[in-house]
């Protein structure tokens, strides 16, 4: 394999030695990733929401409801923070955000056991925080489930009720991949790459940004030759820095905290790099195609902003509006999730060869106008 050309070097040297003077520019390669690393891994490293603040009401105050309410406590995935003598005061404890959901025990549930009608046990939970709210909801439910389905075979037998022997059927879920519903592999999953996605927007702006002066890029060019060589000189020091970060946050979610990647790892890290050199590509078109870094900058936090909400991991898109689902097949994050998300399931490798191939387009295409403008000659202002 032949060296890198000189219009490479050049380009390479240049902006490493920006780098070394520039500790600004230094830290948002360094500092930054290394602080978003650690302020996701912490904010995710317990899993699965534990203790989550919650009211009761009881307005039974029966053997029954005292079961209850021992249950609900015991559930690891909730805590009574509150226990108001009135359903008006647990509402406004949860409008306040001091509880995430409401336990309410009505008059005659215990003597409800022994009718034909029992009153509703009701809970209540805050839906505008959906995972948070639904989290509580669910440890209250399987506590309260649990308590009634003993107490009512217990009634039954009080009554010489006789034992069914036929059973109608029973519907079992499994989780698949992800058994402990944990949040730290399914969020870290989502957030990591998302977050170089946007930052790799960024720093390419920047630094072709940088470039300009007098809205030309006519010095730079001189320097380094200005074709395809030099501009790939520019971009490999923020590509390969940031494809390393990649590879650092992989180590610590697969390699440190356990979680099973089934599919290829070294295919995984491959689309990612190829993705953070596809996006520094788009936002350096951004920037020689407009001349000004303050549009780059804000195109570029659209398309890469908003790239997470229209994955398709977080909210569904099947039945979402024609631009909806157009933008997200626009997104170059989308096709690299789809990939990421299939490995880490374990598909074959063939089924990410389409998107191998659209990530690809998302670095050749850009280059491609990039080189176009370039030639253009340069009108200092």
């Amino acid at each position: 394999m032949s060296a890198p050309g000189p219009g490479y070097r050049a380009a390479l040297r240049r902006e490493l030695a920006h780098l070394r003077r520039d500790r600004w520019d230094l830290g948002m390669l360094t500092l930054f990733p290394a602080l978003a690393i650690l302020i996701v891994a912490a904010m995710l490293i317990a899993g699965v929401p534990r203790a989550l603040p919650v009211a009761v009401v009881d307005e039974d105050n029966s053997t029954l409801s005292r079961a209850i309410v021992r249950a609900v406590s015991a559930s690891p995935a909730v805590t009574i923070a509150e226990r108001p003598e009135t359903f008006a005061l647990a509402e406004r404890s949860g409008r306040a955000g001091r509880v995430w959901a409401i336990l309410l025990i009505p008059r005659g549930v215990s003597e409800g056991l022994e009718r034909q009608t029992t009153p509703a046990i009701q809970i209540f939970y805050n839906a505008s925080f959906l995972t948070i709210g639904a989290s509580a909801e669910s440890g209250i439910r399987s506590a309260v489930g649990a308590v009634l389905a003993e107490r009512g075979l217990d009634a039954a037998r009080a009554r010489g009720l006789p034992a069914i022997r036929i059973r109608p059927p029973v519907v079992q879920a499994t989780v698949l991949f992800n058994p402990q519903t944990s949040f730290e592999w399914y969020l870290q999953a989502l957030i990591q790459p998302a977050v170089l996605h946007l930052l790799a927007g960024c720093v390419a702006v920047m630094a072709m940004g940088r470039e300009l002066q007098g809205r030309s890029l006519a010095q730079w060019k001189a320097e380094t030759g200005g074709g395809l060589p030099a501009l790939l000189g520019k971009l490999t020091p923020y590509v390969g820095v940031l494809s390393i970060w990649g590879l650092v946050w992989m180590i610590w979610l697969v390699g440190i905290r356990g979680w099973t990647m089934n599919g290829s790892l070294l295919l995984t890290l491959a689309a990612q790099a190829l993705l953070i050199a596809g996006t520094a590509a788009l936002s350096a078109l951004l920037v020689i195609g407009v001349r000004k870094p303050s549009f780059a900058f804000s195109a570029t936090a659209l398309y890469a902003g908003s790239a997470l909400a229209y994955s398709g991991g977080t909210l569904p898109l099947g039945g979402g509006s024609v631009f909806a689902r157009g933008w997200s097949q626009a997104l170059p994050f989308t096709h690299y999730l789809r990939l990421q998300m299939d490995q880490f399931l374990g598909a074959p490798v063939s089924l990410a060869l389409p998107q191998i191939g659209v990530l690809s387009l998302y670095l050749v295409v850009p280059l491609g106008f990039c080189l176009l403008l370039l030639r253009k000659p340069e009108q200092a202002a």
